[in-house]
Formats: C-alpha cells, sequence, structure tokens
C-alpha cells in the first residue's frame, strides 16, 4: 500500500513538472528511424522512457557530496527532460543523442522551458568526448554493456583527470563499470540508481 502510493507520488511530480515547464516528456517515443544505420549505437539502444524527477534529485545531491562539478552531461538525451532539471542545478548543461528526431524533441522541450544554459548535440556515444572539465555524466541506461564499454573507455582518461562521476539510473549494466575499473559511491538498490567514478 505505502509502495503504491509513493509511485503515485512519483508520477504525479513527473506529471507536475511537464505542466510546470509546458513539455511532454512522459510519453513513449517512436522509433529510431532517423538513425544512421552505420551508427555504432545502432542495435545496442535501450527504448525511451522519461526518469523520475525523484531520481535525478537523489543523484545530483549525492553526487556533490563527493565533488564539485560544473558540467552535467546527459548521455543519450531523449526528449530532454534530465536536461531541464539539471539546468536548475548546473551552469552548464550539455545533451547528447543519436537520434536526430529524439533530438528535435529534445530542443522543442528545452524552447518550451526557457531555459537558456542547455546545449544539445546529435552525436554516437561511441564517438563523443567528455568535456574537459568536472563532470557528472547522467545515464538511464541508454545502451548495453557493449556501448557502454565503448564511450567509459573512450572517455575514461578525462573521467579521471577531472575527477567526473557517473550517475547511472536503471544501472542494469553496472556490473560492467566495475569490470572497468570503476568504483561505486552510492547505490540505492530500491530505485536502481548509483554513482560511480574511476578508482584510483
Amino acid at each position: 500500500m505505502i509502495e503504491s502510493l509513493k509511485r503515485a507520488w512519483f508520477s504525479l511530480e513527473d506529471r507536475l513538472f511537464d505542466l510546470r515547464y509546458g513539455i511532454d516528456t512522459r510519453r513513449s517515443a517512436g522509433d529510431r528511424a532517423a538513425v544512421p544505420t552505420e551508427a555504432a549505437t545502432v542495435g545496442h539502444a535501450t527504448s525511451y522512457q522519461a526518469v523520475w524527477t525523484r531520481n535525478l534529485r537523489i543523484l545530483i545531491r549525492a553526487a556533490r557530496r563527493h565533488a564539485e562539478l560544473r558540467v552535467f552531461v546527459d548521455v543519450g538525451a531523449g526528449k530532454g527532460k534530465a536536461c531541464i532539471y539539471a539546468s536548475q542545478h548546473f551552469a552548464e548543461v550539455i545533451g547528447v543523442e543519436y537520434s536526430a528526431g529524439m533530438l528535435r524533441e529534445a530542443k522543442a522541450n528545452c524552447i518550451r522551458s526557457g531555459r537558456h544554459n542547455i546545449t544539445l548535440l546529435l552525436a554516437d556515444a561511441c564517438e563523443y568526448d567528455l568535456p574537459e572539465q568536472p563532470c557528472l555524466v547522467f545515464l538511464f541506461n541508454p545502451f548495453d554493456a557493449v556501448v557502454l564499454s565503448q564511450f567509459t573507455s573512450r572517455n575514461l582518461e578525462r573521467l579521471y583527470a577531472h575527477g567526473s562521476i557517473i550517475a547511472y539510473a536503471n544501472d542494469m549494466q553496472r556490473d560492467t563499470l566495475a569490470q572497468l575499473g570503476f568504483q561505486c559511491l552510492f547505490r540505492d538498490p530500491a530505485r536502481n540508481i548509483s554513482l560511480w567514478c574511476v578508482a584510483p
């Protein structure tokens, strides 16, 4: 009963978030047909889901207990919800999305939200280089272990050099991060959310 009430409240909170900004992030998205077939992520991506506002709040608060982070990077930005939420807490926000159709929806939502510190990029995670700054890199389980390995391996030195943290929601591939040399800083098993950094 209590768990059902919690879920109802979180659902209401997410609905109110969309209403506040006049955006649509809750409805499922169509097929990512606009993705170039040569993109390395094709076949390894997961379907779109909007992250719970509460999970974002918990992850950002927990991350700030570990490091002073300047940039929020959402890899697999979808419709831009995480970017819009994070824009209230970070001076610079970057959303990376490999689907042109999804990116158009994200741009429309960001414009309607009135937030001006968000940059949205059309890019494949396998070919994306993180900024040379301390980042909170948000992943809402956007892809499988194959692409997660490629993305983190490509950016391993930058993640380590700047003390960046990965905020992982629906953290199904956390064993992959551990195998790649990442250390878990925080995990909420009830919500399947966690924070990771490159182990010293």
